[in-house]
């Protein structure tokens, strides 16, 4: 039986070699042991997984007694997943998302058919896009954007009306089956797409869209939506000429204060020309009516489209794209949402950021001998000031920073650490904006006097006195000396460590972006991980029991390692001998006997204690 990693690699390589070939032998892979356990190493970490369905099933209790069973169900074909169990989620708006849970087992098979989609469509899918896909992300989308749409005139904002609640099932079949001939593997797809959901106890049927908050979610959307990416593959390339700069016309006013200045250069009035100069800073070289380009860009169901070139056009490719969508996708584009707007004047808002294209023709650089206007044209990324405002609003009261109550009973150092990963989460998403420094310095401002009227508050001193207690110095900028800032010391078995408040240089930095290209992308597959490892062993890590039988083991988890330190290592509790072993080894996961994990949950486990190395609460 081949492992994971050859089945994967091999779908993988054969997708991009054959882009028209039709896989018909998929279903059979599920019969594959080795695969459920790469799915399980894949979600073992998370921690929903310790959270129910509409069964009491987690992941806790894992062995391969499940996989099996699974296995023969599939085999019968009398596997049907369960509704999933539907909670409902705060957005920004203010509205509620609806999310789904699936049970365990249905999250299981889940992944092993996600790792197979993945790897027959992920070599296919088309470069402008970057949601759920590997080694893209946003910074990706934006870094594309930034460096290739520079002299846009005009953009479309894109946005598909609830686009995950309403994609066509039939539609998205038809797809998948381009690349799929596997009837029994179309089967379990629409099983899992009519499954349903549990709401109000009760079930409700599912008409379309894929399941909110499912593994398999993510692919699907993206396989669905790369009928569009063809679609927009098209339109780009019927839009796009002129794009040989020999071809291109010049612009006449500009050539025409060109010569004037030469000749003024001859005659020696230099302040004349450097008026002719001034005013060609002002206009473009080319004249943008000899050429045309058209680019597209999608994260997920959020896409932009950049245009060089007249109104019109920008207005007839939206209408095309609304129609492409409501006939071949059955999908609506939100018309309030989708908007036409001019680059050099107005601002474009994609993934959180501001795009503008920066006007300043004054900043010069020199390139070899020559000097160039660099800027001129360039698509420049912004932190949008409401997104700011809203985030210092927590932190703020009557335009003053102000203490947050709701921390205060935490212990200083989980504070700051509260503190840390607020503003380091938010600089690291904003790093790619030119006014990163400015609007975080704001933030930052509010953000860090919160943080000392929290100690204050929860210790009952002054501001001075809290940094006098915890203040430390720390380095700024070479050459500009120190600075006093909050901080807490810590002990760890590695010794003393101080944790300060979030100091890096708010200015932007180059982050290192992961290269785009046309090439196919593959992923590699690994079968060596250590929880793949612990498993093989056939080894319970309790009583060391030892057994040729895989099925003879299970896997016992806990939703936070912190969780169970703080229930018994803090409070001065005798900890069970399981507790001990994970603190030790630092892991949520512990490979045990089925015998030892019946006494772990009913509390008697007794036997098989061996000697432990001393585990620190901190």
């Amino acid at each position: 039986m081949q492992s994971a990693e050859a089945i994967l690699t091999i779908l993988s390589h054969k997708s991009a070699e054959k882009p028209n070939f039709r896989f018909d032998r998929i279903y059979r892979h599920l019969f594959n042991p080795d695969l459920y356990l790469a799915a399980y190493a894949n979600i073992h970490q998370k921690q929903g997984n310790m959270t129910a369905g509409v069964t009491d099933e987690t992941i806790d209790g894992f062995n391969m007694n499940k996989v099996y069973g699974l296995i023969n169900e599939l085999r019968q074909e009398s596997y049907y997943p369960k509704p999933v169990r539907r909670t409902h989620i705060p957005k920004k708006s203010g509205k509620l998302r609806p999310l789904g849970i699936p049970t365990f087992t249905d999250k299981l098979v889940q992944e092993v058919m996600r790792m197979l989609l993945e790897a027959i469509f992920e070599p296919t899918f088309l470069d402008s896009s970057h949601g759920f896909r590997l080694n893209r992300s946003c910074h990706t989308s934006l870094h594309r954007i930034k460096e290739t749409c520079r002299g846009a005139s005009w953009v479309i904002e894109g946005d598909i009306k609830g686009f995950f609640d309403n994609i066509d099932h039939s539609v998205l079949l038809n797809a998948i089956s381009k690349r799929i001939s596997d009837g029994r593997f179309l089967e379990l797809i629409r099983r899992f797409l009519k499954a349903g959901y549990w709401e109000f106890k009760q079930v409700h049927n599912s008409l379309s869209g894929t399941p909110q908050g499912g593994i398999i979610s993510p692919i699907l959307a993206n396989i669905f939506l790369h009928e569009l990416d063809i679609f927009m593959k098209e339109k780009c390339k019927e839009y796009t000429w002129g794009t040989d700069k020999t071809y291109r016309k010049k612009n006449p006013v500009y050539q025409s204060l060109k010569d004037k200045r030469k000749r003024a250069v001859k005659k020696g009035d230099m302040e004349a020309a450097d008026e002719f100069l001034m005013q060609m800073r002002l206009l473009p070289s080319i004249d943008h009516d000899s050429f045309n380009i058209v680019k597209y860009t999608r994260y997920a169901d959020d896409f932009v489209v950049f245009i060089w070139g007249k109104k019109e056009l920008a207005y007839r490719l939206k209408g095309q794209i609304k129609n492409f969508l409501a006939d071949s996708l059955k999908l609506e584009l939100n018309n309030e949402k989708t908007l036409v707007t001019n680059l050099s004047t107005d601002r474009v808002r994609f993934l959180g950021y501001e795009m503008t294209k920066v006007t300043d023709t004054s900043v010069l650089t020199k390139v070899g001998r020559t000097k160039t206007r660099s800027s001129s044209g360039a698509i420049q990324l912004l932190v949008p000031k409401d997104v700011i405002n809203d985030k210092i609003k927590p932190f703020s009261q009557f335009g003053k920073p102000t203490h947050f109550s709701a921390r205060m009973n935490h212990p200083v150092l989980d504070i700051l650490m509260m503190f840390n990963s607020e503003i380091r989460g938010l600089y690291n998403y904003y790093s790619l904006a030119t006014d990163v420094g400015k609007k975080l310095g704001k933030f930052k401002y509010f953000h860090y006097f919160s943080l000392l009227k929290t100690i204050a508050r929860k210790e009952d001193r002054s501001l001075a006195k809290v940094i006098q207690a915890y203040g430390i110095n720390v380095k700024r900028k070479v050459g500009t000396g120190t600075r006093n800032i909050f901080g807490v010391k810590y002990s760890t078995n590695k010794g003393d460590k101080t944790q300060t408040y979030f100091n890096d240089p708010l200015k932007k930095k180059d982050l290192p972006v992961p290269g785009v290209s046309e090439a196919p992308v593959f992923r590699t597959y690994s079968s060596h991980r250590p929880i793949i490892d612990r498993l093989n062993a056939n080894r319970c890590e309790l009583c060391e029991i030892e057994s040729m039988n895989r099925s003879d083991f299970e896997v016992h988890h806990v939703r936070k390692l912190k969780d169970i330190k703080k229930k018994y290592l803090k409070r001065g509790k005798v900890a069970p001998r399981w507790v001990i072993e994970m603190c030790a080894i630092r892991r949520k996961t512990l490979i045990v006997c089925k015998k030892c994990h019946h006494d772990i949950h009913n509390g008697t486990l007794t036997r098989g204690l061996k000697p432990h190395k001393k585990v620190s609460a901190k």
